[in-house]
């Protein structure tokens, strides 16, 4: 039998800055409710047999009324940040950790709403018959949409320092990995920042995966397939009027099958 030696680093970095005679703001972050929550979830779990986890956050703030969206009034902005995981492991030994931060008050650079840290490690040699498998599959995503606003009328709705022209903006940004292994491991972490009190503050959202050898198994890489993705699409308009003048879309997936060794680290910012 004839093994494949696979490995690929994959860098991407999805950055857009705006720039004008004028000031303007891009993917602006929606301000925080009068009443802000945080969550916390930490897991540490191993089994020589299977292992089953699923997590599923969605964190949507708006400057309005979400009961009544769509559509967006005048000057309204929505934002929504999602976490989503699911892993299956059969027949195998597993060391599993995963670590879930949410804060929904506002945020400054680098501070983030959202951030998660996952390892998982797996072999299905680890309860002596090696016929198991581990599914794993992840992904972060923001989605920003905002109608324009002008000037002083959007004062209360954007906060105190949005005494300017607002474009309208519509960004959605949406990156993460699928994993079946034989053995292997993956490290991953996330973060992603959508409410601000200031506007200056942008919003963004960041993915970055590492999946090689097992610890448990010593060796230097995975056997298995591994998908690696990021899609985006971020439209600006530019003063108070409903013209579209900015496009950027951007696709990206990678898969490697056999003896493998992956890693992407991608990311959105604005600014």
């Amino acid at each position: 039998m004839t093994k494949r030696t696979v490995t690929i680093l994959l860098v991407v970095t999805v950055l857009v800055f705006a720039l004008f005679l004028a000031p303007v703001h891009a993917a602006n972050p929606i301000p925080p409710s009068n009443e802000t929550s945080k969550l916390s979830v930490q897991i540490s779990a191993s089994s020589v047999g299977s292992l089953y986890s699923n997590s599923d956050i969605v964190y949507t703030q708006g400057n309005g009324n979400l009961a009544d969206n769509p559509p967006l009034a005048p000057g309204e902005g929505q934002s929504t940040a999602g976490y989503a995981e699911k892993t299956v492991a059969t027949s195998g030994s597993t060391e599993y950790t995963k670590l879930i931060n949410l804060d929904t008050s506002s945020k400054s650079q680098p501070q983030n709403n959202l951030e998660t840290v996952r390892v998982v490690d797996y072999t299905n040699t680890g309860d002596g018959n090696g016929v198991g498998i581990m599914y794993s599959n992840e992904a972060v995503y923001i989605d920003n949409y905002a109608t324009a606003s002008d000037g002083q009328e959007s004062c209360c709705a954007w906060g105190s320092s949005a005494d300017t022209v607002l474009p309208a903006s519509c960004i959605s940004v949406n990156t993460g990995s699928t994993v079946y292994l034989d053995e292997g491991r993956i490290a991953s972490d996330s973060s992603a920042r959508t409410v601000s009190s200031d506007i200056d503050e942008g919003v963004s959202v960041s993915y970055t995966v590492d999946i090689g050898g097992s610890g448990q198994t010593g060796n230097d890489t995975a056997v298995g397939k591994a998908t690696v993705y990021v899609d985006a699409i971020i439209m600006e308009g530019s003063g108070n009027e409903t013209n579209l003048s900015s496009v950027v879309a951007y696709d990206e997936s990678v898969t490697v099958d056999g003896l493998i060794s992956i890693a992407m680290q991608t990311g959105y910012s604005s600014p």
